[in-house]
Order: C-alpha cells, then sequence, then structure tokens
C-alpha cells in the first residue's frame, strides 16, 4: 500500500469512529507521523473537535469547523471528498497503519540525525561547533523518537492523585474488578477480575480447568454485557457449547451433541428452557478454535476489532492454554518458548488494560502431586499439593502473575462425601451406580496481589465430572488441615446444601442448581 493511501484509509477510520481515535492515541498516534501538509491539517482539526466535551463528532461538523477556520478551500475539500471514499479500516488495521506512519517517521528523524553527523564528521575543524553541544542535541533527538514510539508516556505520580480523591461513582459490590458471581467467595478473594491483571490457572488432568475458566468467562459477559474473548487450542467451538448448554440444563454434553440419552430418550425438550439463560451471556462471549495463525499480535488486533464493534474500551481475555499460543517464529527451548509467552501475556493485559486469564497445564512432578491420595503423614500437610511452580515448561511463570491459582482434588473430603452419598442412597433404595461422580475440587489462590481480606486463600467446590459443573462451597479454613479437626459435620452440610439445589442420590440427575452457572455457596 501506497504511502497516501495509508494516511487517506488511517483518516478514513479516525473521522468515522470516534472509538478509532481513542485506539490511535493509545498506542502514539500524533498529526506529524502523517507525511503530507494536507493530511496533517485535517487530522488537527478532527482531533481538536474530538477533545472537545459535548461536540458532535460528523462530517457535518468536521466541514462547518474546516470552514469557521478558513481551511476548507477547494484543494482541502477534493482531499477530504477523497479520504471520505476510502473504506474505513478495522481496529485492527487500524494500529497497522498507525505503526507503519510511526516506523516511517522514526525512520525519516534517524535519517536526518545520520546527515547531521556526517555533516559534522566532514567539516573542517575551524567550522566543527563544541562536540559536545553536538551530541547532546543528536541524544535528545533519539530520545525524542523512542518517546515518539513509546506507547506510553511516563507521567509523574501527581496525575493520578486527583481521581482517586474526588467524590466519584462506587460500584455496589464494592469490587474492584469485573464480577465472577455467582462465585461469591471468590469474587471476594480476587475483588473480581481485575483490568490489566494477569491470572494463572493450573492443574492436572480431569480437574475441571477449562469448565472454571469457561464459568468465569460467562459470568463476566452476563454480569457486564462486554466482549470476552475465549481462545482454545483444545476443544472445539460446538463441544464447549454443549458444556455451557450442561451448566444450564444438567443435561450430559455428551447426551447434547448426540441428541439423546444413552437410552435413546431425546434431549431437546428439556433444553428449550436455557434459551433465556443462554440468551443472557451469548452475544458476548466469543469461543475462537485457534490454530497456528492466532499469534498474540492477531489477537491484539482482534480484541481491538471486537472492542470498536461494540464501542467499548471493556473486553476480558482468555486463553486455554498458555502453552499452545503460538510464536512468529519456532522456538526450541519449552522453557523460554513459555517465559517469553507469559512476558507478553502481562505486557497485552496492560496495554488492553483487561484481565488476561491464561489455563496451564503441570508438569509430571505436578501431576504425580495431584493424581492420588496422601497418605497418613500427608493427609494434613497444606503444601503437600501441585503450586505454579509445576507447571508445564517453566517455573518462572507465577513472577509474571498477578494472581496465581491451583486447582487441585481433595482426596479425604471426595471419599468422604463419595461415602455419605451412597448411605443415603441405600437408605432411600437407589442403586449406586444412579450416583453422579462428584470430585471436591480445592481452587489454591497462591498468589493475589493487592489482595483483598478474606478468611482463606482456599475455595472449595464441588466438580460434577459427567456433567463439567461446578457448584461453589466454601472457605477451607487452616484449621481443616489439623488433626483434630473432624470433617463429618462439614459433610453433612455440603450434602444438605448439594441436595436441596437439586443435586443429590436421586434417580433423574438433570435438575440444574438453583444459582446460575457457578452454584451459590453454603
Amino acid at each position: 500500500m501506497e504511502l497516501h493511501e495509508v494516511e487517506a484509509r488511517l483518516l478514513s477510520g479516525l473521522i468515522r469512529d470516534r472509538h478509532a481515535i481513542t485506539m490511535a492515541l493509545n498506542s502514539g498516534f500524533h498529526v506529524d507521523v502523517l507525511p503530507s501538509p494536507q493530511a496533517r491539517r485535517l487530522a488537527k482539526v478532527v482531533l481538536d473537535i474530538y477533545g472537545t466535551p459535548g461536540t458532535a463528532f460528523d462530517e457535518v461538523t468536521l466541514r462547518a469547523t474546516l470552514i469557521d477556520r478558513g481551511v476548507l478551500t477547494p484543494e482541502m475539500e477534493r482531499y477530504l471528498n477523497s479520504v471520505l471514499a476510502v473504506t474505513p479500516p478495522s481496529a485492527g488495521e487500524l494500529m497497522e497503519l498507525t505503526g507503519v506512519l510511526k516506523e516511517r517517521e522514526s525512520r525519516e528523524l534517524l535519517g536526518q540525525i545520520h546527515e547531521a553527523i556526517g555533516g559534522y564528521l566532514f567539516r573542517n575543524e575551524r567550522q566543527q561547533e563544541d562536540i559536545v553541544q553536538f551530541t547532546t542535541e543528536a541524544i535528545t533527538k533519539l530520545i525524542d523518537i523512542q518517546r515518539r514510539r513509546s506507547h506510553r508516556q511516563v507521567a509523574p505520580i501527581a496525575e493520578a492523585f486527583g481521581p482517586l480523591i474526588v467524590p466519584r461513582h462506587v460500584s455496589g459490590d464494592g469490587l474492584l474488578g469485573y464480577s465472577i458471581a455467582p462465585y461469591e467467595r471468590l469474587n471476594t478473594l480476587l475483588s473480581g477480575l481485575r483490568r490489566g491483571f494477569y491470572y494463572g490457572l493450573a492443574g492436572a488432568p480431569r480437574r475441571g480447568k477449562t469448565n472454571f475458566a469457561l464459568d468465569l468467562a460467562v459470568a463476566v459477559a452476563r454480569n457486564h454485557k462486554i466482549p470476552v474473548l475465549f481462545y482454545t487450542w483444545e476443544q472445539t467451538r460446538r463441544v464447549l457449547a454443549a458444556r455451557l448448554i450442561a451448566k444450564e440444563t444438567g443435561v450430559n454434553p455428551t447426551a447434547i451433541l448426540v441428541g439423546a440419552t444413552p437410552e435413546g430418550e431425546a434431549v431437546y425438550e428439556r433444553l428449550a428452557g436455557a434459551q433465556e439463560q443462554l440468551a443472557t451471556y451469548g452475544p458476548y462471549l466469543h469461543l475462537v478454535e485457534a490454530g497456528r495463525k492466532e499469534t498474540l499480535d492477531r489477537i491484539r488486533a482482534q480484541a481491538h476489532n471486537l472492542m470498536q464493534e461494540f464501542g467499548t474500551q471493556e473486553i476480558c481475555i482468555f486463553f486455554d492454554y498458555l502453552q499452545k499460543i503460538p510464536l512468529p517464529e519456532y522456538m526450541d527451548d519449552w522453557k523460554a518458548r513459555t517465559d517469553l509467552i507469559s512476558t507478553e501475556l502481562a505486557e497485552m493485559s496492560l496495554e488492553l488494560n483487561c484481565p488476561i486469564f491464561a489455563i496451564s497445564p503441570l508438569d509430571k512432578e505436578g501431576c504425580r502431586l495431584d493424581e492420588r491420595p496422601p497418605d497418613d503423614a500427608q493427609m494434613f500437610d497444606a503444601y503437600n499439593r501441585p503450586t505454579m511452580h509445576h507447571s508445564m515448561g517453566s517455573g518462572d511463570l507465577e513472577y509474571d502473575l498477578d494472581v496465581a491459582m491451583v486447582l487441585a482434588k481433595d482426596w479425604k473430603a471426595t471419599a468422604d462425601l463419595r461415602q455419605l452419598i451412597e448411605t443415603r442412597a441405600k437408605a432411600e433404595g437407589i442403586e449406586t451406580e444412579d450416583l453422579p461422580k462428584v470430585d471436591i475440587v480445592d481452587l489454591f489462590v497462591d498468589k493475589n496481589r493487592d489482595a483483598p481480606e478474606a478468611p482463606s486463600n482456599i475455595v472449595q467446590y464441588a466438580f460434577f465430572v459427567s456433567l463439567n459443573k461446578f457448584v461453589e462451597l466454601d472457605y477451607k479454613l487452616e484449621a481443616e488441615y489439623r488433626p483434630e479437626f473432624h470433617g463429618f459435620t462439614k459433610m453433612q452440610e455440603i450434602y444438605t446444601y448439594l441436595r436441596e439445589h437439586g443435586w443429590g442420590p436421586q434417580r433423574d440427575l438433570v435438575a440444574a442448581p438453583r444459582g446460575g452457572a457457578g452454584g451459590g455457596g453454603r
């Protein structure tokens, strides 16, 4: 694309979309990057209108402002018409065009410095100015190039004080980030999913990492009506859609995909009631079957496009999983590759000012710690379990993260609950093979930057394996790791809560619990 075409397409986007101006300015756009004088004059007027509070931003206002300033000459009229005839770029394309113009400007300025150095070196001694003065000017110009290329400018802390000490609207839930209700305990522990924060979730296979992340994505989309991107290198959109329907209806995802239960019973009538619930978040949640082309640069462009489409600066992005994200160039070192991806995700969360949530599988040692029940000596050891340092490919992942979480099976609680359910089922004459498979899973929040106060950093969930369904139970307290702790009372409370909300030893196990996608709590 020729340079004049680049600037015309960029201006076309700025004139037609106020959101595009915000994105361009955030990425370092300024009028001097435009090569032609007419483009710079036009862009200056556009930015002035944009910066005037309460001013309508449209073609009529633009022309009127150009006339008022005496710059709507016949030549400018022809140029403006040619710009308006150009198809405006998408948000991702606009960022690329801005980058092209910034690169051109940087090279041009470097060329000027190169010529100045050459001229200095070939002057005779009498003509030469003081070398300290000359190098100082050259360094100043180089720093200016660096400043122009940077997305953010360094500002004094005083600029951050004002917005914090003036009266402002405070959300009723008291959260710093996006609400993930109905996971109320985790909501409190994390203070929601916060803008500019990078979240990591690790766990062994079959612990429900994808389903848990999907629950959080649904919660943000449903509660806030903002675009949510969920990239998966593991599942198809169809499979994940079936899981979402299963969470709302209690019908096994396999039966949803097939269209009938193993006994041949059609499931469509049971699914009809889910339409209303699915509509509360369906338009905002975007499930992407990712592949080799979904590099972070492409994902960044897709995020900008989606924000432009919704006319918002808000977005939330999930990755399943981190180690599958492709890089532009192949890297043989698996650890270095994972660390590079993680660092870029942390930078992206700040650049887009949005929550980034990445799943990570565990290595063999981490899986070994989680795959079998602890012996008697380990039963009350809170540290005998996998951590984020057991993530596949990297032991440094936790240092990048703002919040590090690990899902691990609570073998003792799972066995105790299973025994209680079987006992109650036999008392009611129900065969044990009719019972659902339920794991008690502990979510350890091992790192929680700027954490609010909470009773514990561990939240306990009932995970209904066949339905891919999590139900939040309660915090797991430090006292529960002591030998004198008797868990029978707590297990009865968990059983009663699940039974009251539609989960218990009964033949018809399709009723979804009251309380939405994540259930409530005890």
